[in-house]
């Protein structure tokens, strides 16, 4: 796994290292609050943001942090990882840390790391965020995308997994998104370690992929049952519909990866043109066939795909419909105030009699009968 690193800022992209830790890949994490941070074990490497304790929400908050802190920030990052071709900045789209930080934080990178691509691991809320959730993410991918030199970039939607999992926690979705992301990647850098009488798939050629720029996607299809062409294709576009990555919307893709393992007779069944038949054929594919007895599987990569601008929208359609409400109460926020109707009440509050003292002369003439 020394060729990709895998780099999380904020919480989100911390639990994201953390995952990838475990399966060998070179990780570090920064993060503008040390407690969320300190529950990474498994992530040597940390930065926590000096005279920061969070950012609340808040992207300003996470910008300041690199704009103060991008020379220490860079040193760290240069530092934490060693002969890697490949960095991916892992953060949540919706919060402040990961998505305030990441994008100004990857255009200094691109500068500051030659030799070495950068992508990212967005991750995009599911549609029952609230609407500053919303704001944020949105911003964020706008971002995102205006970064010319950027290598792939994997959209995580977490709508996909609520899809799929209709009765799960938010704990239980974002677990399983951030797991198989990383484990969508440590599967084909497998892949590139295996050899074949058939036609390998190499490094070289996962890095030609994940360079790109662009959405990109994993996923893998199972085509035990299937007996002819169009179901195989049928398999394979309905994985790229039920992956954790946002849905594939347009055609366009520059780059492609197909990998097959299983069975040589049903090898005959995979036909490429009908298999990119939706989203249009790539300039570039690379293959890689690996016979054996497993159950035949047959894992795709998707490269330099547009942004799902329909899913985006989706986030923000709610802000549209609400632009006034939450317009008004910004606006309230600043201005509003209450006014009491009894201010003329304010002297019947009792007071403390004053002891007067006098002679005891006095005091014995004023009992006298």
């Amino acid at each position: 796994m020394n060729s990709i690193g895998i780099l999380g800022v904020g919480q989100a992209g911390g639990n994201i290292a953390e995952i990838a830790s475990t399966m060998g890949f070179q990780t570090a994490l920064i993060n503008t609050n040390q407690r969320d941070g300190l529950v990474n074990t498994r992530v040597d490497r940390k930065y926590f943001v000096p005279g920061f304790n969070g950012a609340g929400q808040d992207r300003s908050i996470g910008l300041r942090a690199v704009n103060e802190n991008y020379r220490e920030i860079i040193d760290f990052v240069q530092r934490s990882f060693k002969n890697i071709k490949l960095l991916f900045v892992a953060f949540s789209t919706d919060g402040g840390t990961g998505s305030g930080m990441s994008p100004l934080l990857i255009d200094l990178l691109l500068d500051q790391l030659p030799g070495v691509n950068i992508g990212a691991i967005a991750i995009v809320p599911d549609r029952n965020v609230i609407a500053g959730n919303r704001i944020n993410a949105t911003e964020c991918i706008e971002e995102i995308s205006k970064i010319d030199s950027l290598s792939s970039l994997f959209l995580v939607d977490n709508d996909q997994m609520r899809k799929l999992n209709p009765q799960s926690s938010k704990h239980q979705i974002y677990l399983s998104s951030n797991h198989q992301v990383m484990e969508a990647i440590h599967t084909v850098l497998q892949v590139t370690k295996k050899s074949s009488f058939y036609g390998n798939f190499d490094e070289t050629d996962l890095m030609n992929i994940l360079g790109t720029r662009g959405v990109t996607l994993i996923s893998s299809a199972t085509i035990t049952d299937v007996k002819t062409t169009s179901e195989v294709s049928s398999k394979i576009q309905q994985s790229w519909a039920n992956s954790i990555f946002c849905p594939v919307e347009s055609t366009g893709v520059i780059r492609a990866g197909l990998i097959y393992e299983g069975p040589e007779k049903m090898a005959k069944l995979i036909n490429v043109p009908s298999i990119f038949e939706r989203v249009g054929e790539p300039l570039e594919l690379f293959e890689g066939t690996y016979i054996s007895e497993s159950d035949p599987t047959i894992t795709t990569i998707l490269a330099g795909m547009p942004f799902p601008t329909r899913r985006l929208l989706a986030l923000e359609e709610s802000l549209e419909k609400n632009k006034d409400r939450l317009q008004s109460l910004v606006n309230k926020e600043q201005t509003q105030k209450y006014e009491s109707r009894i201010s003329w009440a304010s002297n019947l509050k009792a007071k403390t009699p004053q002891r007067q003292t006098g002679s005891v002369s006095s005091k014995l003439s004023k009992y006298q009968r």
